[in-house]
Parts: structure tokens; C-alpha cells; sequence
């Protein structure tokens, strides 16, 4: 290409020189300098041409392979970028459904703990419920097996007065000879007596037995205390005034004489022994 190109200009320059010859003949021509400068600058311009060419015609496979280069490169990193777009997605998707599952199960353990303590309260203000209701009810039995006390309790007196009658007329009925009106009277008396009785124990009045009883300071009242060979001590001899019970609930305790068991001998002899000085000193 070089030889070519020093041809073209030695040419150029043989033509220059016949034409300057011609040129000076006919003194219409330039200067061989400016002419040489032109024939270089056509030269310069003609080896740009050339060098532009053959450089475009060598750089094109190289473009093309680079464009290629590229497109695979492009598209080896766009398949990088989503597989690491992919796995970040699955990632976050896997965080997300963590985080998720996380929530629900604090949550549900959340709804659990209140359900449990809701439960607890209801369980406790059942149970309360049901005491109250269980006390209530026995509050309302207990009010309603003793609403007739004061009524009971005004109607014992009435049977000491019956009692006190009928003692009476027995005792005068074994004394004496009556007449059959008064002793069918005294049955009367009696048999009021009873019935009355028997309706007030429906009604939960039931007379306490003290006679022969040990005695039970509950439902008893000692009046007197007194030895007795019959009676073990802390028998009840004598009862003074019957006691009666409500239900379970002692209404009036019985007042009665309390055994304290056969005199002491000891006492007995030294009494003896004493009266027996002191008869000796009177004489």
C-alpha cells in the first residue's frame, strides 16, 4: 500500500513537472511549491481516505464480534440479575411468610391466654355464683325453719301453764276422790295438751328429755347440784321446767337438779365422830 501510494505521488509529481514546464512556457501556471503542496494535501487526503477504509473494513468484524460480545454478555447478566432477582424474591417471600407466621402464632398463643383467662373468670364467677346461690338457699331454709320461733317461743309458756294444770289436777285426782266431771275434765285438759303438742312439733318444737340424761350444759340449766346413791353423778335427778328445741336450735334450756353421785363416807364418819364429842361434852 505504501508503494502504491509513493507511484500515485511520484506521478503526480512527473505531471506536476511537465505542467510546470508547460506552465512557465505559458507564465500562467503556479508555483511548482504551492502545486506540490496541493498534490500532497490530495495525497494526504486520498491516504486518509484509504486508511479509513481499511481500518472501518477491519474494525467492523471486530464491532460485530464485540456487539455480539455484548449481546451474550448482556443477556448472561440480565439471567444473573434475575436469578438474583428471583432469589431475592423467594427470600423476602420466605422472610415475609416467617415474619407471618411469627404474628399469627403470637397471636393465637395471645387469643389463647385470653381465652384461658376469660375462661378462668368464668369458671370463678360460676363457682361464686353457685355459693352465693347455695348460701342463699340455705340462708332461705334456715330464715324459713326458724320464721315461726318467735311465734313457738310465745307458745311455750302456754304449755309450762298446761303442764302446771294438769300436775295439779293429777296430783289431786290421786289425793282425793273427785267427781267423774272434774276427772273428765282434767282428761280434757290432757288431751288439749297433747294435740297441742303434737301440732307444734310439725312445726319443728320437740320438748328436750332431761330426766336420767347426762347433763349437757347446751341444752341445760343446773339449778342444783346434790349427792344421791340412785342417780350417777352427772345424771339429771329432777327436771324444774321442761326445755324444748327447734329444730336443731335450743329454744329454752331445761332447768334441772344434777346428781353428784353418793356421798363421801369420810365426810359422813367425821360428822358422826363430831356429834358424838360433842354429846360427850354436854354431858
Amino acid at each position: 500500500m505504501a508503494e502504491v501510494k509513493q507511484i500515485k505521488i511520484e506521478a503526480e509529481v512527473e505531471e506536476s513537472s511537465d505542467n510546470s514546464s508547460t506552465d512557465n512556457k505559458d507564465g500562467k501556471e503556479k508555483t511548482l511549491v504551492t502545486r506540490m503542496r496541493e498534490i500532497a494535501e490530495v495525497a494526504l487526503d486520498t491516504i486518509k481516505s484509504e486508511v479509513k477504509q481499511e481500518i472501518e473494513e477491519r474494525i467492523s468484524p471486530v464491532e460485530e464480534t464485540a456487539t455480539n460480545l455484548t449481546a451474550q454478555v448482556k443477556e448472561e447478566v440480565e439471567a444473573i440479575v434475575q436469578r438474583v432477582r428471583d432469589q431475592y424474591e423467594t427470600e423476602r417471600e420466605e422472610l415475609l411468610q416467617a415474619e407471618i407466621d411469627k404474628e399469627v402464632e403470637t397471636a393465637v398463643q395471645a387469643v389463647h391466654e385470653e381465652y384461658k383467662a376469660e375462661r378462668d373468670r368464668l369458671l370463678r364467677t360460676a363457682a361464686e355464683a353457685e355459693n352465693t346461690k347455695k348460701r342463699l338457699q340455705t340462708d332461705y331454709q334456715r330464715q324459713l325453719k326458724f320464721a315461726n320461733e318467735g311465734i313457738l317461743e310465745g307458745m311455750v309458756p302456754v304449755l309450762d301453764s298446761l303442764e302446771a294444770a294438769i300436775k295439779s289436777v293429777t296430783e289431786r285426782v290421786e289425793e282425793s276422790t273427785v267427781s267423774p266431771a272434774f276427772t273428765t275434765f282434767n282428761e280434757g285438759v290432757q288431751l288439749v295438751h297433747k294435740q297441742l303438742l303434737d301440732a307444734l312439733k310439725t312445726h319443728g318444737l320437740a320438748p328436750i328429755v332431761a330426766v336420767g340424761e347426762t347433763f349437757d350444759p347446751n341444752q341445760h340449766e343446773a339449778l342444783l347440784v346434790t349427792p344421791s346413791d340412785d342417780v350417777p353423778d352427772g345424771k339429771v335427778i329432777e327436771e324444774f321446767r321442761r326445755g324444748y328445741m327447734l329444730h336443731t336450735r335450743v329454744l329454752r334450756a331445761s332447768q334441772v337438779v344434777v346428781s353428784q353421785g353418793p356421798a363421801k363416807v369420810e365426810e359422813t364418819s367425821s360428822d358422826t365422830a363430831d356429834d358424838t364429842d360433842e354429846t360427850d361434852a354436854a354431858e
